[in-house]
């Protein structure tokens, strides 16, 4: 197949390919004779389909991969037919209209301070991703690796809003407790947390470049000058959105531990604790995984989101995060996603078929099988094989990367989750009632 099969993607096209299961191969692994499974995106202009499903790879198409900075595909592998519940074109067709209206969203800031924010479709096109998330569960679980775009802001608030959204989605029992005066159904809709997630970094592109160039270079929050988006923000945006959403846009940066901004100047300091709005947590520990995913390396190369789980949990960036969001981030990222090619410590080459938050590096995992080999694969759940670890995934080096549980149910979220008697009573009848 010389040359891209190239065609332009239709807002409700359906985009198919997921008949057969999958694996995500870094292009690093790709071979000639692959099977394309999901549509191969521009990584810059992600309306542009180059490779639709069912193309075979051949060594041109995968050199030209790699020079227009592809990291992986999804390529079709039949003999994994327990993976399909990972999958869905619904769920990605929905993150892809979320995309899109973001993209509008900031196209108009850009264009004009005082335009005019969609907020109905903001809400209608989360909605949306709600509904396909609670038919495909499982298939949510990919969601923070599908957000694209066309420029750095556009990839990063796309992320941040799926991450949230799916986050929220597992924090129901939480939103209950924490927005006591709602009902609980109205306290568990997480629809005005993804159009604040959307939104949380609107205000950075009405700063001057130099200061948006130097965050992104040193990630320095301390710069007074930077800090200046979280209100204006919150000013385009507050008589435009529900309160709710507001609050995602001014305190997005707000540090568990009261270390974040913007202070409160009467009062001397930054609201910490329960004293920040829950969905304003949320997208904050959204934002810092998101940030910390997207670094490079020295290559250029995605960090691998092992190392991203790993770092989170640090002292220096656990603190910034309520201990309830961090544990969301680890039941709803898996360090070694089902259909992830990995390399194991025995160098045997596998892909992962189940994974557990129990354990999230000891993944069971199934021998990768050469073309025209015959006979069943090996299969080493690495919970009960201790001398056998990943030592590759992503394409990148991992064996320094892998944690376990400091220690048991560390990861289980309603584990040691202190509620007041009365208020325990209480919210077991709100969780029966909104269910």
């Amino acid at each position: 197949m010389r040359g891209w099969s190239v065609w332009t993607r239709r807002p409700n096209r359906p985009m198919g390919g997921w008949e057969t299961p999958m694996l995500r191969v870094a292009i690093y692994q790709a071979r000639d004779g692959m099977v394309v499974a999901m549509p191969v995106l521009h990584p810059r202009r992600p309306e542009v389909v180059l490779l639709r499903p069912g193309a075979v790879l051949d060594p041109h198409t995968i050199a030209k991969m790699r020079e227009i900075g592809l990291h992986e595909v999804w390529v079709k592998y039949p003999r994994l037919d327990r993976l399909n519940d990972y999958f869905s074109p619904g769920v990605v067709q929905a993150c892809s209209i979320v995309t899109g209206q973001i993209r509008t969203a900031l196209d108009s800031v850009i264009a004009n301070a005082h335009a005019r924010l969609d907020y109905v479709s903001y809400r209608r096109a989360v909605s949306g991703l709600l509904e396909k998330f609670c038919e495909r569960p499982k298939a949510a679980m990919f969601v923070h690796e599908l957000g694209d775009g066309t420029s750095a802001a556009l990839r990063h608030a796309s992320n941040v809003c799926l991450l949230s959204v799916l986050m929220g989605i597992k924090l129901d029992f939480y939103l209950i407790h924490e927005r006591i005066r709602l009902s609980a159904s109205t306290a568990k809709d997480v629809s005005n947390l993804g159009v604040g997630a959307m939104l949380h970094d609107v205000g950075m592109l009405r700063l001057p470049q130099a200061v948006r160039e130097h965050w992104e270079k040193t990630e320095d929050d301390s710069d007074p000058a930077f800090r200046e988006h979280t209100q204006i923000g919150y000013d385009l945006v507050r008589e435009q959105i529900e309160p709710s959403a507001a609050a995602v846009v001014l305190h997005h940066h707000q540090a568990f531990d009261g270390t974040g901004f913007p202070v409160k100047h009467e009062e001397g300091g930054a609201p910490k604790g329960q004293e920040i709005h829950v969905f304003a947590r949320i997208v904050a520990g959204a934002d810092l995984f998101t940030r910390i995913r997207n670094r490079k390396g020295p290559n250029g190369e995605p960090m691998p989101t092992v190392r991203a789980l790993k770092l989170i949990q640090t002292p220096e960036y656990a603190r910034r995060l309520d201990p309830m969001i961090l544990k969301a981030i680890l039941n709803v990222v898996p360090a070694y996603s089902p259909g992830t090619i990995v390399t194991l410590s025995n160098g045997h080459e596998c892909v992962v078929t189940q994974w557990s938050v129990d354990n999230p590096c000891r993944p069971v995992v199934e021998e990768l099988m050469p073309p025209g080999r015959s006979g069943e694969p090996e299969v080493f759940d690495l919970r009960t094989i201790p001398e056998l670890s990943i030592v590759r995934a992503e394409g990148c080096a991992v064996a320094d990367d892998n944690f376990a549980p400091p220690k048991p149910h560390a990861y289980d979220m309603m584990h040691g989750w202190n509620v007041p008697g009365n208020r325990a009573d209480e919210l077991l009848k709100q969780l029966r009632k909104a269910s």
